[in-house]
């Protein structure tokens, strides 16, 4: 009769242990899930506000010939005022030649700064 009662007590501890092991699968899921719809939140403000920064550029090239070497001076004749990142930060804005680059730095999205690629024409992490 002791032998059953040990064999319970070891099937016993498995499903606890089994349990455990679940409940920190699950956990990890949820906070990488978390991590993941966050990052993807972040882009969609980015380009939400980046949208318009993005256009107020095209306009200001259409008008002058050449890009702005600051985005300041799309202030206030294309923009009322710059849209900043998510994380409060100013947009990272680098002209080179025709072309240029619009990049929120701490925003990360698949562990890349995401930014806006005038010559693909897309936002890419």
């Amino acid at each position: 009769m002791r032998e059953f009662k040990g064999y319970k007590s070891a099937a016993g501890s498995t499903r606890v242990i089994a349990m455990v092991v679940l409940v920190v699968i699950l956990v990890c899921a949820y906070v990488a899930l978390d991590f993941y719809t966050s990052g993807q939140q972040n882009a969609s403000m980015v380009e939400g506000r980046g949208g318009a920064i993005v256009g107020a550029l095209s306009a200001y090239k259409r008008e002058t010939g050449s890009l702005p070497d600051a985005l300041e001076k799309l202030v206030p004749k294309y923009l009322p005022a710059l849209a900043a990142c998510p994380n409060g930060q100013p947009y990272a804005y680098k002209p080179a030649g025709a072309e240029f680059t619009l990049t929120c730095q701490d925003v990360l999205f698949k562990s890349k700064p995401y930014q806006y690629d005038s010559k693909s024409r897309s936002w890419a992490g």
